[in-house]
């Protein structure tokens, strides 16, 4: 309301309208103005009206508007009784045992919660969209966050996991004593979601289901960026001054105070003082809306009426971010895109296939004893939530044998926790003592070795050691997480009050409060880690049993065929001896597909090679292979194939199978192209009445291959050389030197010493007149970019040479550009 907001107002415009501001001191009225500034400017009657209006305008923010949608019913029937008959069906169907007093108590006690907190439609419009989803084959997940906990969503087959079996809290999903929205979220194929939420608008109707907006608020460096390009300041300034301040999330004011280097950097310069006064105006500011990309509304009323909404398509999108909609009662979903789901669909179908067995997600084994070996050997590239180094690194340590391990890591593997995973390594294999807090709570610590890892185990210990409820003991979790010091006390005395009552010594129990407090926040919530342990462990069954489906599904999936993770796919391909072979114009699709054990590369994976002409290959070989390579000119160019083209597909290999060389095909290209025009020409001068056979055959022209030549040119189309190579025929001469592969190097940080033959060299003269040299280097996993400065270059200039094998230690550096520099190089000489 300040005539200087004025400047925030001019700042905000010129950032959203990418507009240049030429003068830094902003003046004009665009400001909120005072009362005493209004009178001056109207009338007396024109602000008493103001007034009338304003006084008739009746809005209270505060008020909730949002209204639980209704599931439709059957005349005469209540939510809670079909949820109930619903749930007692779906126990049926799970093959429960109704003798199991367990069970029924747990169902009765659950729908009894469900029913008291009016929530009996909500669980009734979550099972009937997952049903929808499930009969419409769109894959869904077991489970994720804490709904995994509730016996009634595995009834309604809502989730997959059962909570008795594996020993979870229903209080940790829906806590009677803390009344807040459940909240059910579940994983569908990303590539079908969409679907979930339109069958949502059919049913339901499109003004009572809305998409959620997202705001995305300037922070500090994109602060000084912005103000930097607008106000015109030098951009090495700018520069200077984002690269003083970590990459974390603390605000300006903040840093200033923090960080030395960028306190310094600040009071060096008057220019720099100055972009930060006006950086720190629009820090924190919206910069731009999105939409949320799970998150989704329904109301049992027009939304419309009851929100601030934006029509786009004929689609709802909410004013109101997530967090504003849930203190305003509206009910929100969770539908959220899972690639991996898409992964095991697609290998699924695969299977099917090519070995005529039909696979389905929820049977798919997640305890066989194959899944843990290997899990175990480390081997874990496109397995769900276990393909990282780090938890590459933790199964290594754990050294998994069985699915309750594998829960373990999931929830062990996180910031905090992983500090215990040496611990509980050590105590899983007996070389330290596990230590006990209580001999009373063995059930509870035993299975994870005395270390709290679960939050419902703190739950399970307030409730037998202190006497809470369930409720009270998530209530008392949730607590003690936040490490709130100005409750601590209290918290500490309910605990030992309630364990004195029951019997306990009161030092025990303070012992054991201690504890709880000091690993409260490192807990994890065991319903989520059990759900994606099974998506986890039943994509490693597809890898041990069918692994090229298994990776012809990843690799499909692949968002770069030539990135570093698909560089990893391949090197672990070739260490569990699947096949992977170069694209081929008989076998290959658009996507990897396999044939006879082999997995093949996709035809529009190949440069320059577009969809449409993979597509057109495929249609027009139709079921009829190419007999030779004059016939495949001869049918592709009707579809106006380029010679360019030709040459790509030879040099990826398409041709390799017709036993000619890559020379000689090479080579033959014109005469192809001329003799295919020819057939054209005359089968539409004649009609199409004109045989083939009597038109002269075109002669191939002979070549041989230079293997060095070959593989320059399939990396370049195919960015990685899966046939024969040079280094692969001479990759025994690395033995006994401690090497990592090229895709290795490229993610380690710190030293380390690879092995490959030298592709290209080109060498340079530094400004001060010192020579210096680039390689190119390549081994079977992709090829690198290696520096040798003046020093090094000087004691191997006279020897180095194309072609090359040889071994490089040095650094990986991505500061400018992708460089390996060499601190090392040594030649490997050929035996002879």
């Amino acid at each position: 309301h300040k005539p200087s907001d004025a400047i925030i107002l001019t700042i905000t415009h010129a950032i959203a309208h990418d507009e240049v501001i030429e003068e830094r001191e902003q003046i004009g009225p665009y400001f909120l103005p005072t009362p005493a500034q209004i009178e001056a400017s109207y009338t007396d009657e024109e602000i008493a009206l103001t007034g009338l209006i304003a006084a008739n305008v009746k809005f209270d923010f505060l008020q909730k508007r949002g209204s639980l949608l209704q599931y439709p019913k059957e005349p005469g029937q209540t939510s809670e009784l079909q949820l109930r008959e619903m749930a007692i069906v779906g126990l049926q169907a799970r093959h429960i045992d109704f003798t199991n007093i367990e069970y029924l108590q747990r169902l009765d006690y659950e729908l009894r919660m469900i029913n008291e907190m009016g929530y009996s439609d909500y669980f009734l419009i979550v099972a009937d969209y997952v049903k929808f989803a499930k009969k419409t084959g769109i894959p869904v997940g077991p489970g994720r966050g804490s709904a995994p906990g509730s016996l009634v969503s595995y009834a309604l087959f809502i989730t997959d996991v059962d909570p008795i079996k594996f020993n979870l809290l229903f209080e940790r999903f829906l806590n009677p004593a803390r009344k807040t929205m459940p909240d059910i979220d579940i994983d569908f194929s990303d590539i079908r979601r969409e679907e979930i939420i339109e069958y949502l608008r059919n049913k339901y109707g499109a003004n009572r289901v809305a998409n959620i907006i997202t705001f995305q608020t300037i922070q500090a460096k994109q602060a000084l960026r912005d103000i930097g390009r607008i106000y015109k300041f030098s951009p090495r300034t700018i520069e200077a001054m984002a690269k003083s301040l970590p990459d974390s999330k603390l605000d300006l004011r903040t840093a200033f105070k923090r960080i030395p280097a960028f306190k310094q950097v600040i009071l060096s310069d008057k220019e720099c003082l100055e972009i930060v006064k006006l950086a720190t105006k629009i820090e924190g500011l919206i910069r731009q809306s999105g939409m949320h990309p799970a998150g989704i509304v329904l109301n049992d009323e027009d939304i419309r009426e009851s929100l601030p909404v934006l029509e786009t398509n004929g689609h709802l999108i909410t004013q109101y971010e997530m967090d504003h909609l849930e203190t305003q009662g509206f009910l929100k979903m969770d539908i959220l895109g899972l690639r991996n789901l898409t992964i095991i669909d697609n290998c699924l179908k695969l299977i099917k296939q090519n070995h005529h067995v039909a696979l389905t997600l929820e049977a798919l084994p997640y305890d066989d004893p194959k899944i843990f070996d290997l899990i175990r050997s480390g081997l874990t590239m496109g397995i769900f939530q276990l393909e990282s180094d780090g938890m590459r690194h933790a199964i290594r340590e754990i050294k998994p044998t069985t699915f309750d391990d594998i829960v373990v890591l999931l929830a062990i593997f996180r910031p905090g926790p992983m500090d215990n995973i040496k611990s509980y390594a050590a105590r899983k294999d007996g070389l330290e003592n596990v230590s006990i807090l209580h001999t009373q709570l063995n059930d509870i610590l035993m299975p994870t070795y005395g270390i709290i890892i679960y939050q419902e185990q703190i739950m399970q210990i307030a409730e037998r050691m202190a006497g809470f409820s369930l409720s009270e003991a998530d209530l008392f979790r949730r607590a003690v997480s936040k490490k709130d010091a100005g409750k601590l006390s209290e918290l500490q005395e309910s605990f030992v009050e309630g364990a004195i009552r029951k019997g306990y010594n009161p030092a025990h129990a303070t012992s054991v409060f201690n504890h709880i407090y000091k690993f409260a926040d490192y807990g994890f919530n065991k319903s989520h880690s059990v759900a994606y342990a099974i998506l986890a462990c039943q994509m490693a069954y597809l890898k041990v049993y069918y692994p090229y489906e298994f990776y012809a599904s990843i690799l499909a999936t692949s968002s770069a065929l030539n990135d570093t993770k698909f560089s990893n796919y391949i090197e672990e391909l070739q260490q569990l001896k699947v096949t992977i072979v170069n694209p081929d114009i008989n076998r290959s699709s658009q996507s990897f597909n396999v044939f006879n054990k082999k997995l093949y590369f996709p035809l529009n994976a190949i440069r320059g090679i577009s969809n449409d002409l993979a597509e057109a290959i495929i249609e027009a070989r139709d079921d009829q292979p190419f007999a030779n390579f004059y016939d495949f000119i001869k049918r592709l160019y009707t579809y106006k194939i380029s010679a360019k083209q030709i040459e790509h597909l030879i040099d990826a290999g398409a041709f390799d199978s017709l036993n000619k060389s890559r020379a000689t095909l090479r080579a033959s290209i014109n005469n192809g192209l001329q003799n295919a025009a020819i057939h054209s020409s005359l089968n539409a001068n004649e009609g199409g009445l004109l045989q083939d056979n009597h038109i002269p055959s075109a002669k191939l022209v002979s070549a041989p291959d230079d293997m060095i030549e070959n593989v320059d040119k399939e990396l370049a189309v195919l960015g990685i050389v899966l046939s024969a190579s040079p280094f692969k025929h001479k990759k025994t001469l690395l033995k006994g030197y401690n090497l990592v592969s090229i895709v290795e190097a490229k993610q380690g940080k710190g030293t380390s010493t690879i092995g490959g033959i030298i592709r290209n060299k080109k060498a340079i003269k530094t400004k001060a007149g010192q020579p210096m040299a680039f390689l190119t280097v390549y081994d079977d996993t992709g090829d690198i970019e290696v520096v040798i400065f003046p020093k090094i270059y000087a004691e191997v200039a006279t020897v180095l040479e194309k072609n090359q094998l040889v071994v490089i230690s040095g650094r990986f550096e991505t500061e400018k550009g992708e460089n390996y520099i060499a601190d090392k190089i040594k030649i490997i000489e050929e035996r002879p």
